[in-house]
Formats: C-alpha cells, structure tokens, sequence
C-alpha cells in the first residue's frame, strides 16, 4: 500500500506550493492528501478500477499526479518545485509554529534552506531582529528544533491503520503463519505511534521470515534472524516481528501490547503470588514449571485478575481495578447515536448540509450538528451576523428530507481577550454553540487558560472544542492549564470535546480520564468537512475508550431528548 508515501508528498506539495504564495492550490493539494492518508483501501486498488475521483478532494488534476506516482514512483512536479525552491521544506515543516509563509522569509531574508541553518541563524539572534518573528518566536523555533531532535517522526493512528491491515492481510497469504496479531502502542489505541510490532505463530519460522522482508513496502532490512526481524518501510515506519511457540502466544501478546509501565506492575503482581512472569510464559518461581501463556486470558486468570481491554494497559490504576472488579465498561461504537461538529458549503465544507445529513442517517446515525465556522480570521467564507439567519433557514429545510435530528450551531473563535464575536442573545437561538481556539496560539499559559476560562464562564457555550488544539507532526498543544478549564467546565456543566480529526484525536485519552475524574462529561465530534470524515467516528471512540469513559459519561451515547435537554442554556 502507497497510500502513506503518497500522501506525504502531496503534503509537501502543500507546502511548495504555498512558499509561492498560491492561494487556492496548496489547499487543494492538502486536502486530497488528507483523504489518501486516511484511506481504508489501497489507492492502486483504486486507480486500477478507475476510482481515483471518487477519492474527496480529488479531481482530475491531481488524480494525473496520483497516476504518475503509482506508475513512475515519483512526481515531476514534485521534484521540480524541489529543485525551484531549493529548501529542505519537509523538514522545516516539522518544526512548530513554522509555515510556509515564515519559511519564504527566512530564506529572502537569512538564506536559510535547513534546520541547520535556521539553528545557526537563531543562536546567532539574527531571526529576532526580522518583521514577524521577535525574541518569543526565536524561543520557540529553537525549542522546536529541539523537540524533532530529540524526538522522532511519529505516526497518526489513522495513518498506521490502512497499513496495519495491509501487512495483516500480506501475512494470511503466508502458509507457514497460523496466527498474527499486532501489539505495541497501535494495539493500545495510541493518538500516535513510533512503530509497528507484530506477533505471529508459526512452526516454520524460517519460511515467515523470508515471506516478511519480501513484502512490496519493504525499503531496508534493518535485522533478520530466526523469530526476530526489522524492516524499514518506504514510508520510514519501522516493523518489527517476532516469532513465538503457541503456548507462549498470550504471554508475548501481554508484553509486546505492554505499556512498559504496564509490564512492571503486572509482573510485580506474579511475584506478590508465587509466579515470574515473561514474554515466554508464567512460571512457577519455585521450579520454574510453566503455569500459562498460551492466551493472555489463561495468564490473567492465574494471576486472579479480570481481562483489561488494551486500551487501558497504561499504568493508571487498572491493575487495582481488575482486582476490584471495578474496571469501566467501555464505550464501543455501537453505543454512539449521533455525531458533533461538521462543517459545510457555509463555510470550508466539501459537501452541503443536505449530503452531509443523508450520509449521517445512511450511517445509523439518529442526529448530526452543524456547526459552520463563525470567525473573522483565518477560515475560508466564515459564517457571520449577516449569514447566519439564512444559514438555519437553510437547516430548517434539510430537516424536512431526513428522518434524523439536526441540530443548529456554529464553531465559534475564543478571541485572544476571551470573548466571543456575537451577541448572547443570538448564541442562545442555536442549539449547540462550539467556542475553539484557532488564532494566538503561543500565548504564555496564565493567558491561554484564563482566555478560555473567562470565554466558558461568560459566555452560553456547549462545548469546548479541540481542547489542546493539537495537529499532529504540524503544530504542538497550547499552554493551557487544563485542570482550571476542567473546573471551570464540571462547574458551567459543559462538554469537552474529543475531536475525532485524525490529525487531531483531542482530548487525548490521558486527558479524557483527567477530565471525567474531575467531574466533566466528553463528547465525540468529528469535526466533519466532508462525508467521508462521519467514517472518523471511531477515532474519537478509541480516545474515550483509552480515557476509561462509558455511556453516562459521553453525550453522543444518550437518547437525544436528555441530549437536547442537556445543550439548553
């Protein structure tokens, strides 16, 4: 599957594109890029059946370019606006707070084309002295610097699924393999993962091995042993495998899901009761006779503790809960009755509210909220004052061909001083008013968080949204104090949004459990541009399931008359 590679270098077109100052193309480029890195099948299944515009976001211009990929492994374009620009933007890109626009700056004014460059340049002090940039923006670009460094490239879930499946797929095709699973923080349901890690049985691993280093993807053979073998994909997402015996399958399945964390309290647990536990099994301490290990249940079981789900395996307290039998009964998929924030034609939408509708009831959903951006800066043809009778007039008539509940509302600015750009009386005519942070993004943390204290404290808002505001591989979370705005929230009795944008997955589950032990309730949005984002749905159900969340802690799990009830002001 090119799918990751791809997408990769449609972003970077991006990114090309706008150091040109293109208005149009960059985005156009970026949003296919976003739908191909998402894709739950392969993109050469699609050209091969002629589909590539089927794909949202791709119209013929840009499926030509996606043909050339696939045909040739690289595109012309591509490489000509490399040696045009002649910046290393792959790299720049990665580091916070750093766009397009900044970068072109740079480069007039300070020739900078690396992040070696722009180091030197910074340590140096010549990017404080440059328009736009300041001694606050000097810090922060050199603690960016220092973060890639020390720390590597990691994978959106979203992104690793397509390919997750894949390679699951490719070793079924594998005789000699008579189980794989995949563990590691994929496994977990990580927002994020570094790598892969997958566990197979086989009596013949040999055979596996050399079925594993030949898959299509493969870029280097990193290691290649008996059971143990590393390989580097073209995407730069190391896979790792190991071979086991089937009575060790569910003690290695234990370890390699772990978290680290995890594995040591759960092995201190099989000390406290007479056993050592490895990835090779559960042993008698005093023989080092083997109990168990074929499954992780069989291990459980002897270890007198009920089965925790994967999600929770993070070292916050779900060994004391197995034992109680307290652990939560997680929200599953099924549980979800409608879905939050989705944008449209009104503003920066791909699809109208009628198309979004009937996919949303196409789907099982029994509701869906708009909520067009309502801004002033930075969105392309916000909604406004003047608009906006006419967009919920527009609502009323959509809620006229569909059988589901269509709830009016807006995502709306947290302005820099904390209030909202309309009237009280106006936000109390909608249904459900999402306020977000979009712009002034690298305020100190006493000013972020009493922004958005004051903006939930004063104004009648319903949800939060992407609390962190967090794009991962693009830009980091806000300074915020999230237990003050965790207060602030139980207190008004409002939601806290897990945004369920692949790039985005915030609340994380980390937060989400913070947050519901403090008192607060969640929900899942999609934060849906387009139909094929309401598919997304599942990403905000891992973070809540990883947050320890159940149904009377997510508002997309009631029945929608406590739902309406709920959003009143």
């Amino acid at each position: 599957m090119k799918n990751l590679a791809l997408a990769q270098i449609l972003y970077e077109i991006a990114d090309l594109l706008g150091l040109q100052e293109e208005k149009f193309k960059p985005q156009a480029y970026r949003n296919a890029a976003r739908s191909i890195e998402t894709l739950s099948e392969d993109i050469e299944k699609l050209y091969r059946e002629d589909k590539l515009q089927t794909i949202p976001g791709v119209g013929e211009h840009i499926a030509q370019r996606i043909q050339e990929f696939l045909e040739t492994g690289k595109i012309d374009y591509h490489s000509k606006l490399k040696k045009i620009i002649g910046i290393d933007v792959e790299n720049l890109m990665r580091i916070p707070n750093l766009g397009p626009k900044r970068i072109k700056i740079l480069h007039q004014k300070l020739h900078i084309k690396t992040i070696d460059d722009l180091e030197k340049a910074l340590k140096a002090g010549k990017v404080s002295k440059l328009q736009g940039f300041g001694q606050e923006t000097e810090k922060h670009l050199l603690k960016g610097i220092e973060q890639i460094r020390a720390n590597p490239r990691r994978w959106p879930y979203a992104q690793a699924l397509p390919l997750v499946n894949e390679i699951i797929a490719y070793f079924k095709t594998c005789k000699a393999v008579d189980k794989i699973e995949v563990g590691g923080s994929f496994r977990r349901g990580k927002e994020t993962i570094g790598d892969l890690d997958f566990l197979a049985i086989s009596s013949k691993p040999e055979q596996v091995t050399k079925h594993f280093i030949k898959f299509p993807d493969v870029k280097e053979v990193l290691s290649s042993g008996k059971t143990k073998t590393s390989v580097l994909l073209n995407s730069n997402i190391q896979v790792d495998l190991r071979i086991v015996a089937p009575k060790e399958f569910g003690s290695a399945l234990l370890y390699f899901i772990g978290n680290k964390e995890h594995n040591i309290e759960i092995r201190k647990l099989a000390l406290s009761k007479g056993y050592t536990l490895s990835e090779y099994g559960l042993f008698k301490l005093k023989d080092k006779s083997w109990v168990a290990g074929r499954t992780e249940q069989e291990v459980y079981d002897k270890l007198g503790l009920k089965y925790i789900p994967p999600e929770l395996r993070e070292n916050m307290g779900e060994l004391k809960a197995s034992q109680q039998n307290q652990l939560p009964n997680l929200i599953t998929e099924k549980d979800i009755q409608g879905v939050f924030h989705n944008h449209s034609t009104w503003s920066d939408g791909g699809n109208t509210l009628l198309e979004m509708a009937q996919k949303a009831e196409q789907l099982g959903f029994k509701f869906i909220s708009f909520n067009d951006h309502y801004s002033r800066l930075g969105i392309i043809n916000p909604l406004n004052e003047k608009r906006l009778d006419s967009y919920l007039k527009e609502i009323a008539k959509v809620q006229k061909k569909v059988k589901i509940k269509i709830l009016s509302g807006i995502e709306i600015d947290i302005q820099k001083d904390g209030s909202l750009d309309l009237p009280i009386e106006k936000l109390k005519k909608l249904d459900v008013i999402i306020a977000s942070v979009h712009t002034s993004l690298d305020l100190p943390e006493a000013e972020m968080t009493k922004r958005i204290c004051y903006a939930l404290e004063n104004y009648p808002i319903n949800i939060l949204g992407h609390p962190t505001d967090i794009q991962f591989n693009e830009r980091p979370p806000i300074n915020v104090n999230l237990k003050k705005v965790f207060a602030v929230a139980k207190k008004r009795n409002l939601f806290l949004e897990i945004n369920a944008s692949p790039a985005r997955m915030d609340l994380s589950g980390t937060y989400v459990k913070a947050a519901i032990d403090s008192g607060c309730k969640v929900v899942i949005s999609i934060d849906g541009h387009d139909i094929s984002h309401l598919d997304n749905i599942y990403l905000g159900v891992l973070c809540a399931r990883r947050g320890w969340a159940e149904k009377k802690d997510v508002l997309n799990c009631w029945n929608i008359d406590k739902i309406i009830s709920a959003l009143k002001k």
